[in-house]
């Protein structure tokens, strides 16, 4: 072994585990400390350090409260041997007259109040679930403290403890109305109450968060919210997020309260906005908890929770809401087809657009596409296989087999009904990319087929003004040639019937006298 090599690990190990924070001092988020150089390396444990993962405070109810502790070793990659024999006290004796704990584990045992939960191969689960129950008569707002010790051979003890509160509060939010015909650039009021249907005051800081895509841009004006916008600030694609956290007591809502904001959240409507969705939500933080959000701090004064009476618009079943703003505005999309040889003779390659002329853009909800292409082969012709791959930067959209009237199945090859879907929406002069492989059969004779361009299951109103540009017919000529390179796009002419695109092997054969030629597109987001 190399003397050198064995020096260099051992000083990298003990690097590792002094600039690492060992499990029974660790030093609280927020806290200070301070740290002393030293010339001598620390030297490297001789046993696996522990520490525990739990919840420091726990509300609990009426009904039974389902709690889990977990536990787990390190060394600093100094190789320690592996603890064995862990043993978890769960001490609930500060608990009387708030609430009892029952386990229902094999590796536990219960002394009253005391619960001893042992492991006796290294290969068991280190985490143990257990239930809390309110004791009969405890006042809401009544406290006690558990107490969790880990031992284990092999390695450090280490301690926690969790605040156990009778009673639960429970936040609803208010219904925020939708806004229908708001005008582009103009800007909107966005109002918000808070119920509070528990039995216990808000006894933690209180987290509203506001997310939307769509177009909307939040004023940031608020001094205690953390304003968020993705790559580019409003286009509908862009994500834009608030964030706002209120202390407690001052934020405080006591049971059966209502209180609603001290000022109302206002936002721009960007001139792309279609349709923008926003949900909202409201929770309790953990203590310690660091609540995220957006980069952007607001610069105004800070934003307060007040008194509020009546049940003003109704509010949710639960601490979570939607509301939509809708703008005076639409979508003008359209479908593109190209038609080219395939690599292999008697083969083609169908690229199929969806083209968003603007000015608005459009843009899905929950996963849902605002717009399909519905493509129907000719007679005589089946897709062999389609260019999608899984990744989210493909620039080719999904392409599904049309099963139904109204449903639709993965994709699958030998068949001429297609539906293909713009997953991510299609913004406003840009495209999505669609391509499919065919095969006309040997008797194929010149049949057209169609792509046409329809609302998708997001529902939303695309209010298209131009009906004529909503589909396109194609056709494939006499068998290909293969070809080394692909044409980068064949010619079309305006029919009476619509829009017909024809190529052959040798070259784009003309309809009429008017041509336009029609290049490839790729996807943007």
């Amino acid at each position: 072994m190399n003397p050198q090599r064995t020096v260099f690990g051992a000083l990298l190990a003990a690097v590792v585990l002094a600039l690492a924070p060992s499990a029974p001092g660790a030093v609280a988020a927020g806290d200070d400390a301070s740290v002393t150089p030293s010339s001598t390396p620390s030297p490297l444990p001789t046993r696996a350090y522990a520490t525990i993962s739990a919840d420091e405070q726990i509300n609990v109810g009426a009904g039974e409260r389902s709690v889990t502790v977990g536990w787990m070793f390190w060394d600093g990659g100094a190789q320690v041997p592996v603890p064995r024999n862990d043993s978890l006290v769960i001490d609930a004796r500060d608990l009387a007259g708030i609430a009892s704990v029952t386990v229902d584990d094999p590796r536990c045992t219960a002394d009253r109040r005391v619960v001893t939960c042992v492991n006796e191969t290294a290969s068991q689960s280190r985490s143990v679930e257990f239930t809390l129950r309110a004791d009969e008569g405890a006042a809401p707002g009544g406290s006690g403290t558990i107490t969790y010790t880990l031992t284990a051979d092999r390695a450090t003890g280490a301690t926690a403890k969790a605040k156990v509160v009778a009673g639960i509060p429970n936040l609803v939010v208010g219904r925020v109305p939708d806004t229908t015909h708001a005008a582009i650039g103009s800007r909107i009021n966005v109002p918000l109450r808070l119920r509070n249907t528990g039995d216990l005051a808000t006894d933690r800081r209180l987290m509203l968060r506001w997310e939307s895509v769509g177009g909307l841009v939040f004023d940031r004006k608020f001094s205690n919210c953390a304003y968020g916008e993705g790559d580019e600030p409003g286009e509908p694609g862009s994500r834009t997020s608030v964030t706002c956290v209120f202390p407690t007591p001052a934020d405080s809502v006591p049971p059966g309260g209502t209180v609603k904001l001290s000022s109302l959240l206002t936002a721009t409507v960007g001139r792309r906005v279609l349709t923008a969705m926003t949900d909202y939500s409201v929770r309790l933080l953990k203590p310690r908890e660091q609540p995220g959000g957006g980069s952007h701090q607001g610069t105004g004064p800070a934003l307060t929770l007040v008194r509020a009476s009546g049940a003003g618009g109704g509010f949710e079943h639960g601490a979570e809401g939607r509301f939509t703003v809708a703008a005076d505005n639409f979508a003008d999309l359209a479908a593109d087809a190209t038609t080219k040889p395939g690599r292999r003779a008697g083969e083609w390659i169908l690229d199929i657009n969806a083209v968003n002329h603007g000015p608005a853009s459009a843009y899905g909800i929950d996963d849902k596409p605002v717009a399909v292409v519905d493509v129907v082969l000719p007679k005589g012709v089946v897709a062999t296989g389609t260019a999608h791959m899984e990744e989210e930067d493909s620039p080719y959209g999904p392409c599904l087999l049309r099963a139904g009237g109204t449903t639709t199945a993965p994709f699958e090859a030998g068949h001429r009904h297609y539906v293909c879907s713009a997953p991510f929406g299609v913004a406003a002069g840009k495209s999505q990319l669609f391509e499919l492989w065919v095969k006309p059969a040997q008797g194929y004779d010149g049949a057209k087929g169609r792509a046409s361009v329809r609302p998708g299951p997001a529902g939303i109103p695309l209010h298209d003004p131009d009906a004529s540009n909503d589909s396109i017919a194609f056709a494939f000529g006499s068998p290909a040639t293969p070809t080394a390179a692909a044409p980068s796009g064949d010619t079309l002419t305006a029919t009476s019937a619509g829009r017909t695109l024809i190529a052959t092997g040798a070259g784009a054969v003309l309809l009429g006298a008017a041509v336009l030629v029609v290049r490839r597109r790729r996807r943007t987001r």
